[in-house]
């Protein structure tokens, strides 16, 4: 691994872990919440694109930095690159992530979100490997491999958000009025995260829309999110 990209992978991580550093937020009520809201945000990488780590690892950069400073923080190169190995103890938990949070992701989403975000790179692990490991994961979970076969998967994270609405129930106001709800939800059809989801008291495209602004703000740089707000708005006016 190149020292540049060395360096951006560290302030990534830096950048998930500067806030437990600065002092835990009165709003988390422990360490583990604040992984996990971390986790379930993602981090977007040098690549480009928003990964989700597991709560198990981003607890771990922070341990390395407590340990280590910075440094602990740098991928180290292997000395086997290029060689087949088994999974190590992150990838298992990368993987088991995946299985716990998205119990349709199949072994092979998995497989090439890992090579996407270069947590595994050609020859060192293979498909079968992952997918023997997902097997067990598979049971010790009591998940079942049925896959529904309605549905078509994306091969990665963010290239497709499902959106539906569904009627909720009636609620009463302050003056004794009773109202129907409708929750409208987007969701990533390769890891089935929910994007973003809101509660209003119409289905419409305009309530549609508010719930994409609120899904993208959380992966786009501002300039890219205040573009891409301004062309919805115009989606709008048609």
């Amino acid at each position: 691994m190149k020292q540049e990209k060395q360096q951006k992978i560290a302030l990534m991580r830096y950048g998930a872990i500067a806030p437990i550093i600065a002092g835990l937020d009165e709003r988390y009520p422990s360490k583990t919440a604040f992984y996990t809201e971390i986790s379930a945000k993602g981090l977007m990488g040098p690549d480009g694109k928003l990964h989700h780590y597991a709560p198990a690892t981003i607890e771990k950069w922070y341990l390395d930095y407590q340990n280590h400073g910075f440094e602990g923080l740098v991928p180290k190169g292997r000395s086997d690159a290029g060689m087949s190995r088994k999974l190590d103890e992150e990838l298992q938990e990368r993987i088991r992530y995946f299985k716990t949070n998205y119990p349709r992701m199949s072994a092979a989403a998995i497989y090439r979100q890992l090579k996407s975000d270069g947590s595994v790179i050609n020859g060192q692990v293979s498909e079968s490997t992952v997918s023997r490991f997902v097997k067990r994961l598979q049971s010790e979970l009591r998940q079942t491999p049925n896959k529904d076969m309605r549905r078509y998967e994306r091969p990665h994270i963010n290239e497709v958000w499902c959106g539906d609405s569904s009627v909720g129930p009636r609620l009463t106001d302050s003056d004794g009025k009773k109202h129907r709800i409708y929750i409208i939800a987007l969701i990533d059809d390769a890891s089935r995260f929910i994007t973003g989801i809101d509660v209003f008291y119409h289905d419409n495209f305009i309530n549609l829309m508010s719930v994409m602004k609120s899904a993208i703000k959380e992966i786009l740089h501002p300039c890219q999110y205040s573009l891409l707000v301004f062309h919805i708005d115009m989606l709008q006016l048609i």
